[in-house]
This record gives C-alpha cells, sequence and structure tokens, in this order.
C-alpha cells in the first residue's frame, strides 16, 4: 500500500527523465493523468518487444504491463496480470506505481536475506513493489508472484513487501548483457525486474519477470529464467518504467 513517504520517493532508477513528465510524450507509454497526479513513480512499464522487430525498444510500441483480472477497474487479488498491446489504454489498466522497499546492500543480508552473490552483484541496486493504482486509486495490490493457480504466475496480491512481490531491477546481471537504452530521444534504461527470492538453479540467482511469448496478445506475465539476448538487442525479460 502506497504511503506518503513511498510515494514521494524521488530517484526512479527505472528510467533518466522524470516519471511524472512522460504522459504527456508521444515518445513513452501513458499512464493516465489521474495516476500521475496522484503518484509521482505512477507509469506504465512494458516489455522490449513490439508487434514488428523493427520498432522493438521503443517504449511507444512495446508491450504494456496491464491488469486484465476479474475485475479491471479496481484489482481482486489472484487476478491475472498480462502483456497488451496497447500501452496507452487510458483505462486504468496500465497505472502501477513504483515504490522502493530496499537496496541490495554492499555486504550482509539485508532485509531480504541477501546472499554474498548478491553483494557482488546486485551491490546498491534498488529494491521495489509495483502496486496496481489505476486512475490514482491505492488499491493495496501488488504485482506478486505465486503458483497458487499457474506456476511462477504474476498476479495481484495484497501488498506487504513480501519476498514475492519484491524485485530487484538493474540494467546489468550475471550473465546477461547490459540491458539497452531506448533510442532516439528522450532516452531511458531498460532494465531486468528480478523477483528477490532466491534461485539457485539460475546463473542469475533470481527468477526474471518476463513475458514467455509476447508476440501473442494478452499473454500471462510470469516469472521464469532469463534468457539471453545479445548486446543492444530487445529481449522478453528487459522492462522500462
Amino acid at each position: 500500500m502506497i504511503t506518503a513517504g513511498l510515494a514521494g520517493l524521488a530517484g526512479l532508477a527505472l528510467a533518466v527523465a522524470p516519471l511524472a513528465a512522460q504522459a504527456s510524450t508521444s515518445a513513452r507509454p501513458s499512464s493516465t493523468p489521474a495516476c500521475v497526479a496522484a503518484y509521482i513513480n505512477c507509469a506504465t512499464p512494458v516489455v522490449a518487444v513490439s508487434a514488428t522487430s523493427s520498432t522493438d525498444l521503443t517504449p511507444s510500441a512495446d508491450f504494456a504491463l496491464r491488469y486484465a483480472g476479474p475485475v479491471p477497474g479496481t484489482g481482486q487479488a489472484y487476478g491475472d496480470v498480462k502483456i497488451d498491446f496497447s500501452n496507452s489504454l487510458q483505462d486504468g489498466t496500465e497505472d502501477w506505481t513504483w515504490n522502493q522497499i530496499a537496496t541490495v546492500p554492499v555486504h550482509g543480508r539485508g532485509a531480504f536475506k541477501f546472499t554474498g552473490f548478491d553483494n557482488t552483484n546486485f551491490k546498491n541496486d534498488p529494491v521495489y513493489e509495483l502496486e496496481y493504482t489505476p486512475n490514482g486509486t491505492d488499491t493495496g495490490l501488488c504485482l506478486t508472484i505465486s503458483s497458487r493457480y499457474r506456476s511462477n504466475g504474476a498476479v495481484l496480491g495484497t501488498c506487504v513487501s513480501a519476498a514475492q512481490q519484491s524485485f530487484i531491477v538493474t540494467p546489468n546481471a550475471p550473465f546477461l548483457e547490459t540491458a539497452p537504452f531506448t533510442t532516439p530521444a528522450p532516452a531511458a534504461q531498460y532494465n531486468y525486474v528480478f523477483d528477490v527470492s532466491q534461485n539457485l538453479s539460475d546463473a542469475q540467482h533470481h527468477l526474471a519477470l518476463l513475458a514467455p511469448h509476447p508476440g501473442d496478445n494478452g499473454e500471462l506475465v510470469a516469472a521464469g529464467t532469463p534468457v539471453h539476448a545479445a548486446a543492444g538487442k530487445a529481449s522478453l525479460d528487459e522492462w522500462i518504467n
């Protein structure tokens, strides 16, 4: 749930340009003006793929993170989270607010039992919750990785800063190319979004938020093994905003 302190956080690491300004520019995906007015970190997250490969890594063409559960306008726990080919629906279903709740420490385990591997590879990276805030409504529901209905599926759950709804956000990850900047200006940094829960079977020790088959409109979002892409190329696990 958003508090006054969290809503006013500055320095969101997911974009170079101020988030509050993005709703008015055609070069960026558009969260609703009501959400931007209520929360400075309101945004429409997009995955770095589009309907045609020539517009990959173009935020205005990238596929949006969208709540598509049983009550799209308000939110309901365990409702589905999908991608949508439009990223400017203006119906509130693509409104999300990033709340920083921790930072990966340089030393020690911190709030989420980080390991020495994390200290080395993700030190000082921010950890966020992502709250669903349709038209500026504080739903108290956050993006959550849950296997309640499908393996590691992305759904909404009550915001409690649990490990399964807390994410390391970083452009750099072991054995993956650095996530690219957008072109043309205004430039913004794509990022990997990792579930803080430990998953030692993957080289990054964490599952990544991804759209497994982004060519399908309405594809269910999930956490899974990151998919490597060549330097500067689009990937189904690179996100912006």
